[in-house]
């Protein structure tokens, strides 16, 4: 493909880093020294989703999460009852289904639950529908939200390099605040989304085969604007940075 278009024509190529595509990339990079080697930001998110929710304290609350969808995907009726409880409330969407491969889809179906809770408690009120909720779907949902958005942003067709350092930075940022100022969590919890964070985030941007990512943020004609107001947010954000690498 890249012959048949023209070399000349790439500036880069992302994938994710399973042994043939590594092979593969590394051997176009070594031909066409030009075409830089960018990792896949949307796949490295999904992969800190999957570790998040893998730990123990989550599994429970994701089983739950898992039963309950799957009672309203077998239940027409249980369906039906829900949809009219939302019409009712003026709640607009449903229930999401989580998928196969895509781990940041467990954050879009707990959101999509807790959303429909107050038509689910009514529901259950009056005995209409027999189902059991944790409260901990709150503290996934809490934990896996800047993933989540940031993985929808970044997938859209607008994104740029600069976008990818951005919205990581912004993940990194939003997990610190979780980890120093919310106290609905455990400490060796705190340590393991700390440590799965900082994982993914040198995997992604230090140890990354280029600069491209902080690159384009720096010279990001948006940020190159506001220094120009004296706004300075390249200051601000360096210094999130530095909080989220010496703390989280």
């Amino acid at each position: 493909v890249i012959e048949l278009v023209g070399p000349k024509r790439f500036r880069g190529i992302c994938s994710d880093n399973t042994g043939n595509t590594t092979k593969a990339r590394n051997q176009v990079h070594e031909k066409y020294p030009w075409i830089q080697i960018l990792p896949d930001a949307c796949h490295r998110l999904g992969r800190l989703c999957g570790d998040i929710c893998k730990m123990d304290c989550f599994k429970d609350v994701i089983s739950n999460l898992r039963r309950t969808l799957k009672f309203f995907s077998k239940s027409t009726d249980a369906r039906e009852h829900l949809r009219r409880k939302r019409a009712e409330l003026g709640i607009r969407r449903g229930l999401v289904s989580i998928g196969k491969t895509r781990f940041a889809s467990i954050y879009h179906a707990a959101a999509s639950l807790i959303r429909c809770m107050p038509a689910l408690r009514e529901l259950c009120t009056s005995g209409t529908i027999n189902i059991t909720f944790s409260a901990d779907l709150e503290n996934l949902v809490k934990v896996l939200e800047p993933i989540g958005k940031s993985i929808e942003c970044l997938e859209s067709t607008h994104s740029t390099v600069s976008d990818v350092y951005l919205f990581w930075l912004a993940c990194m940022a939003s997990i610190h605040d979780i980890i120093v100022h919310d106290d609905s969590l455990e400490t060796s919890v705190k340590e393991d989304i700390r440590q799965a964070t900082n994982r993914r985030w040198i995997q992604m941007i230090e140890q990354a085969p280029c600069d491209v990512y902080y690159t384009g943020f720096f010279f990001d004609p948006r940020e190159c604007r506001h220094q120009t107001e004296g706004i300075q947010p390249l200051i601000s954000c360096q210094n999130i940075a530095d909080t989220i690498y010496g703390r989280i």
